[in-house]
């Protein structure tokens, strides 16, 4: 992709429509696709739970602001499944991606801070959640605001909890 180009002239170059849904309908996935890339067909299984049309780019409505993360994520996700790589290893190829290409842009920081979305790693690292925690964090998702943590996961510790609050925020 070239330098000047934006990932959006990027992605309708290739044909593809991005559409912005309700969260309501996007909340669990926040972006998915359907496109044709190369000859294949590409979409991860949620794309059949959502019903996207061939050649579309889903991306919630409430992550606009952060849609040019969000989409070069997909896109690069996109060319690694056409390289082969199942579901899982292009998404964690593509939030690589996305990390090298945004490293220090302060919007992708925040991004990466999103209670929904953040990172074993980044959980780890700003709020010394372990394992353990991180896998309810995780499964108990999604989150409509912060203190639905405590609500979901009793066994919270509270100091823990302070910590996520104080670094973490959430979409809704």
């Amino acid at each position: 992709m070239p330098e000047n180009e934006s990932v959006k002239e990027k992605i309708e170059k290739m044909g593809y429509k991005i559409v912005y849904v309700p969260h309501e309908a996007m909340e669990n996935y926040n972006a998915c696709y359907r496109v044709r890339y190369r000859g294949r067909t590409i979409f991860p299984p949620a794309a059949d739970k959502l019903r996207i049309p061939l050649n579309e780019i889903w991306i919630s409505k409430k992550w606009k602001e952060f849609d040019e993360h969000i989409l070069y994520h997909e896109l690069r996700e996109i060319q690694h499944r056409a390289e082969g790589h199942s579901v899982n290893e292009a998404h964690r190829l593509a939030s690589k991606n996305v990390k090298e290409k945004f490293r220090g842009d302060p919007k992708h920081e925040r991004l990466l801070r999103e209670i929904n979305i953040a990172s074993k790693e980044t959980l780890m690292e700003l709020a010394g959640v372990d394992e353990d925690l991180f896998q309810e964090i995780k499964e108990n998702r999604p989150y409509h605001k912060i203190d639905e943590l405590v609500e979901r996961i009793p066994s919270i510790e509270r100091r823990i909890f302070e910590r996520i609050k104080e670094h973490f925020w959430c979409i809704s």
